[in-house]
């Protein structure tokens, strides 16, 4: 499936990233969703190294062409907004207290803000961003998890959070039909059904039967007008007999 263009938007920033299956990990999810920007600020492994290559899969040649940058400010620098995630939903440091939105309520913020470069900043495997990087941000997000193991796997972060941004760029593959053509649909049943209701032994089943159900189905407008046409060419074919 294609991806979204709104998501040349995002910048991903790794600080100081540990280990190479993570580096790959990271960049297959990317491309997955339609990401390419990757920047590194001071990896502590080798972003070409044998590991990081295996795991980027087909993603090899975004991994090759991420930036690496000495400094979380140069990493930053030409974004008009930079986004901090952590794993604990509020986390208090010596000088800064921030608290964290939901990931899907930052997805509909940068879907309706469409101007500008936006960080994606992830923190190290082993103590994530310093209170300095935190402080810089200009959102903090966090995914929610168990309150018994609340830290994800980089990787694992980095790909649920462009799952969801990706997610809010595109446009809905599905759309329900109106209400007004369900109810269309719905009226259409229940004159069929009075047709036949002293042949039958509860038609006031079969027609709630049917209105739950049609609140189950998400029928789209081509569907419900293809039963829709059906059950009024019955109704003309009765009417004749």
């Amino acid at each position: 499936m294609a991806a979204s263009t709104g998501n040349a938007r995002f910048r991903v920033i790794l600080v100081e990233p540990e280990y190479e299956i993570n580096l790959g990990s990271v960049a297959r999810a990317m491309k997955n969703f339609g990401f390419s920007e990757l920047f590194l600020v001071s990896p502590r492994c080798d972003p070409k190294g044998f590991d990081a290559i295996k795991y980027s899969k087909h993603a090899r040649e975004l991994l090759l062409s991420a930036k690496i940058c000495k400094s979380f400010s140069a990493a930053t620098k030409g974004c008009r907004l930079s986004v901090g995630t952590t794993g604990i939903l509020f986390r208090h440091f010596n000088n800064t207290i921030r608290s964290p939105i939901t990931l899907q309520e930052f997805a509909a913020k940068a879907k309706d803000n469409k101007e500008g470069r936006i960080a994606l900043v992830f923190g190290s495997e082993g103590i994530g961003l310093t209170e300095k990087q935190v402080s810089t941000c200009d959102f903090l997000i966090t995914i929610p998890t168990s309150e018994e193991y609340p830290i994800l796997n980089l990787s694992h972060a980095v790909a649920i959070v462009l799952y969801e941004l990706a997610k809010v760029s595109r446009p809905k593959a599905y759309t329900p039909t109106s209400v007004q053509s369900l109810d269309a649909l719905n009226h259409s049943f229940s004159l069929l059904v009075d047709q036949f209701a002293s042949e039958m032994r509860n038609p006031r089943k079969a027609k709630i039967a049917f209105r739950r159900m049609l609140g189950k189905s998400m029928l789209t407008d081509k569907e419900c007008a293809a039963i829709l046409g059906v059950i009024r060419r019955t109704e003309k074919e009765i009417k004749k007999k």
